[in-house]
């Protein structure tokens, strides 16, 4: 992802935002469970250079997902961003994935990306038909504001938010500072997506660490982690994730996203097994390990 990307990642402050004590109070307001669900995930499963590594080799392009869904039980679906997938398309991808796999489609362009689209009454009818042909696969979608939609257009957001069906989870991803106060979400914008169930996207990237918060507005919550090429900073930067996701496990999260990036993706599973060891580690999340080809560290860093 190039969003936030920097030549050097040395110098930055990688320490989370404080606790918000209104997400703290909303997650104890929720009904009890015993443990949260974990979910992580990549961006993508069509990578070639995972034969081998995660995909048995010679595995055909077509067998991708198939194994993608024996390591990962979601995915940052963001082929929806470019265009809305068919029904046929979508009934595809969910007969080739494990019971509990979810799709977590990123809100295609044509509506996130237009204030004309998030009006679009038409368009946003073949995005529900869309959303509603994954079935029990479905998981939240995002909707990733481009990074000039500021607070002004917030008559625009409500609107749209008015329309918006509540059986479909959804999740906000601001890119500009205007949404955020004190590293949080706006106060009165965060309690009326509480009001909602609707959650707001943590993105966790390098270069934007003014859009980092830890805002907590539904009773799930998506995180975007951007790793840096399996830099040193990568682990530690988890294992911090995974003390804070434990605390609001323990505060009353009901689910948990947490997507792996890595410039290109390639390096995405290795980080995937360092966030599951914490997260197994820090919440007791249950995650079962990375099924790798070679289960040598070394020999599998050479592929």
């Amino acid at each position: 992802m190039e969003f936030g990307k920097l030549p050097s990642v040395d110098k930055v402050d990688w320490t989370l935002p404080p606790e918000d004590s209104q997400s703290l109070s909303y997650l104890q307001s929720l009904p009890k469970m015993e443990r949260a669900q974990f979910y992580i995930g990549t961006p993508a499963w069509g990578h070639k250079e995972w034969v081998g590594k995660i995909y048995p080799p010679k595995t055909k392009a077509a067998d991708y997902l198939a194994y993608y869904s024996q390591n990962f039980n979601t995915i940052e679906l963001n082929t929806s961003h470019y265009r809305i997938p068919t029904s046929e398309q979508a009934e595809k991808w969910t007969s080739q994935v494990t019971d509990e796999f979810l799709f977590c489609p990123k809100l295609f362009q044509g509506i996130s990306h237009s204030e004309t689209g998030m009006l679009d009454k038409s368009l946003l009818k073949e995005w529900f038909r869309f959303l509603e042909s994954l079935k029990d696969h479905r998981g939240p979608c995002f909707m990733q504001f481009p990074p000039h939609f500021d607070y002004s257009r917030k008559a625009v957001l409500f609107n749209f938010l008015q329309e918006w069906p509540a059986e479909f989870e959804l999740s906000l991803e601001f890119r500009h500072p205007t949404w955020f106060q004190d590293r949080q979400i706006l106060p009165a914008l965060a309690n009326y997506l509480r009001g909602k169930k609707i959650g707001s996207v943590i993105l966790d990237v390098a270069g934007r660490r003014d859009l980092l918060h830890t805002s907590l507005t539904a009773p799930f919550t998506v995180l975007r982690f951007i790793g840096n090429d399996l830099h040193p900073s990568d682990e530690p930067r988890a294992e911090n994730w995974s003390q804070r996701l434990s605390q609001w496990q323990e505060a009353g999260i009901k689910k948990v996203f947490f997507f792996a990036h890595e410039p290109d993706d390639i390096k995405a599973p290795e980080l995937a097994e360092i966030v599951i060891k914490h997260l197994n580690k820090n919440c007791d999340a249950k995650m079962s390990p990375m099924k790798w080809v070679d289960t040598t560290p070394a020999q599998r860093s050479l592929l």
